[in-house]
């Protein structure tokens, strides 16, 4: 089934999105997979009724329990701790997830129970050992006198019930962080749907009731901003958008201690799901567009290029304006961005030269196909040209016989179908999933300027014969030191998302990295590389176990793609010898391959770099190498200068 998103109010009745069509395609579900790929084929939970949740809930659950014990998925766990009744949130984000073709566990901690269960290291809390952990604290169960009499409170006691709020939260937040190695989530605390001094209460001489939530809130993420491990999710700016009074439901509330309504649930999961995405790192790499009606209105080649729709002067052309400065928003996260188009690339290069209202440029996108060809052949061209993979592409069009064939042709990228009216197109642009992230890192943020180098490279190899000449005349300097907190997002980064030089392609968290980063045992360094054409930035790591006094284990070994075949993987590995050999005087140094789908092209890198294949029988799935000091020699990669140093 084709996930082809209208993105608007009402629902394409062709999508599989109607409660008819998803219980007639919930009969053919055999099994969990089945399940799992008419979730993806809706949009996301908040275009669905409530009973078409609970249906696919339902399915879900049927065969959740077997997949996740045959070992076939492996599920987010997610811990909710609170002074609030949870139930429905957990189904719903079970759904959301599952939309976005994760699974989801839940574990629902006992009301108001939420700092003994994180203390105790024997509750059943610890046993789940959670990803995430969601901490939802109801500001009238922790100071009641602020919610229920806040008119008559004085700035003192305003100012002392802000700070024991935060003190309680922080409590529990600290907790989490030294006791488990999840990442925590912490909900804010909304304003109430009615102020308590009416019309006057923006004129209140000590502190208005909508200045005292500004002010916790803001109080609340500067508290931990600098805290990689910690997210807010920002459920005043949810219960604003979705309407307070239809967000709260204060009967369930008095009731069972649920504060919220049914119908703002979807909201609240599709927001977590974010979180859940970008704590695993998924972040899609690329946002590809077409042109036509799509960065502008009308078609080019009929309406010329003052007559295409985009600047200022009507709604139509301010729409799209607006549409691709979301767009370089995008671009500021650290995605790149590509034209795919049916156009005479002579057309659309005058138009971007001419229409200079137009908020994007040429020079922001870092591949362009533009021509007659079929989209799909353009995609995977764009994909190879960037060195990425067809998944980490995200496609828009306005023509839903392109889309559809994409899906059909490339079901890896994630296609998306423009509404009909052109209005819409800023907001989807918010909407989109798979853009999120935990944290934007430097090189995120520079990632547009090295691509573009990386295609003055490619242009400049075209001026010799030999590799050798050419890696020579880079004039490549490496820098490596070990990591530290300043590089922990994006030690994160290459940890989740690398995947074709990855040697084992272990997934670690933030709190695992801390791990590595403090403890003796380990050794964990990073590389930087610099050319002649700019600043790759940090574009590989080693984690290195160093607890057996004779033997180093090579943990993990990374590379960015965009610094394969320059030797800079030799120069990393001659780094390592050099201290496993040289400087500690160990007899011997090993490493493990574990082939995936990805990374087939370095299953020789250890026999390149003189290690032997070892007879060692506990290999698992992959290779185990072992390279004796006796045997050691450097790989040759004179081209580069290594530079090591204590710290950066």
């Amino acid at each position: 089934m084709p996930k082809l998103p209208r993105h608007e109010p009402q629902l394409d009745p062709g999508l599989m999105t109607d409660n008819y069509s998803i219980k007639d395609a919930l009969k053919g579900a055999d099994n969990y997979q089945d399940v799992l790929r008419i979730c993806r084929s809706v949009d996301n939970i908040t275009t669905l009724q409530g009973a078409e949740i609970r249906k696919l809930l339902r399915a879900l659950r049927k065969h959740q329990t077997a997949a996740i014990e045959s070992g076939h998925v492996a599920p987010f766990r997610i811990a909710y701790l609170g002074n609030i009744t949870f139930e429905p949130l957990p189904d719903h984000v079970c759904v959301a997830a599952a939309c976005q073709g994760v699974t989801t566990q839940a574990y629902i901690g006992g009301y108001a129970q939420h700092m003994q269960e994180l203390i105790s290291d024997q509750s059943p809390l610890a046993e789940f050992n959670a990803h995430a952990i969601v901490i939802h604290l109801l500001l009238r169960e922790l100071v009641p006198d602020v919610a229920l009499r806040f008119s008559s409170l004085g700035t003192q006691q305003l100012n002392q019930a802000r700070d024991t709020i935060l003190d309680s939260v922080c409590q529990s937040v600290q907790m989490a962080l030294n006791k488990h190695s999840a990442t925590v989530i912490v909900v804010n605390f909304p304003a109430p749907a009615h102020d308590h001094y009416g019309v006057a209460d923006q004129k209140r001489e000590c502190s208005s009731e909508a200045e005292f939530y500004s002010v916790l809130n803001s109080r609340l993420r500067q508290r931990f901003i600098e805290e990689p491990r910690v997210h807010i999710l920002d459920m005043e700016r949810l219960t604003s958008l979705h309407g307070k009074k239809e967000a709260y439901d204060q009967k369930l509330y008095y009731l069972a201690k649920v504060p919220w309504q049914e119908s703002f649930y979807p909201t609240i999961a599709e927001q977590l799901t974010r979180h859940i995405a970008a704590i695993q790192g998924t972040a899609k790499k690329c946002l590809v567009v077409d042109l036509d009606n799509t960065l502008w209105g009308g078609v080019l080649g009929e309406a010329g290029i003052q007559g295409i729709k985009v600047g200022h002067g009507d709604g139509e052309s301010e729409a799209f304006f607006d549409f691709q400065n979301r767009i370089l928003a995008i671009k500021d996260r650290g995605v790149l961005l590509a034209v795919c188009s049916k156009n005479n690339i002579e057309d659309v290069e005058e138009a971007f030269q001419q229409r200079t209202d137009m908020p994007l440029k040429l020079s922001d996108f870092s591949a362009m196909a533009i021509n007659w060809e079929m989209k799909h052949t353009n995609l995977q061209r764009i994909a190879e040209k960037l060195n990425i993979g067809l998944d980490a592409l995200t496609f828009i069009d306005d023509n839903p016989a392109e889309c559809e064939l994409i899906q059909q042709m490339l079901p890896q990228v994630s296609t998306v179908l423009l509404p009909k009216d052109p209005s819409c197109y800023p907001a989807l642009i918010d909407s989109l999933h798979g853009f999120d992230k935990t944290a934007i890192a430097a090189e995120d943020q520079a990632k547009s300027r090295q691509y573009a180098d990386n295609a003055s490279r490619s242009e400049h190899q075209t001026q010799f014969d030999d590799l050798e000449s050419y890696l020579e005349s880079l004039q490549t300097e490496v820098t490596i030191w070990p990591a530290g907190e300043a590089e922990k997002q994006r030690v994160h980064q290459l940890f989740s998302k690398t995947n074709q030089f990855n040697l084992t392609t272990k997934r670690y968290s933030l709190a695992e990295i801390d791990a590595f980063i403090e403890q003796d045992r380990y050794a964990l360094y990073v590389v930087k590389a610099v050319d002649r054409f700019g600043d790759l930035g940090i574009i590989g790591l080693c984690l290195i176990d160093q607890q057996d006094v004779s033997n180093v284990l090579i943990d993990s070994f990374i590379l960015s793609c965009r610094a394969i075949g320059r030797g800079v993987e030799s120069a990393l590995m001659n780094f390592i010898k050099r201290r496993c050999f040289e400087q500690q005087g160990r007899r011997s140094l090993s490493g493990f391959f574990v082939p995936t789908k990805k990374n087939r092209p370095t299953e020789k890198f250890y026999n390149d770099q003189g290690f032997s294949i070892s007879s060692d029988e506990h290999a698992g799935d992959g290779q185990h190498y072992i390279l004796q000091a006796a045997d050691s020699t450097m790989k040759d990669c004179h081209w580069i200068n290594v530079t090591e140093q204590e710290e950066l």
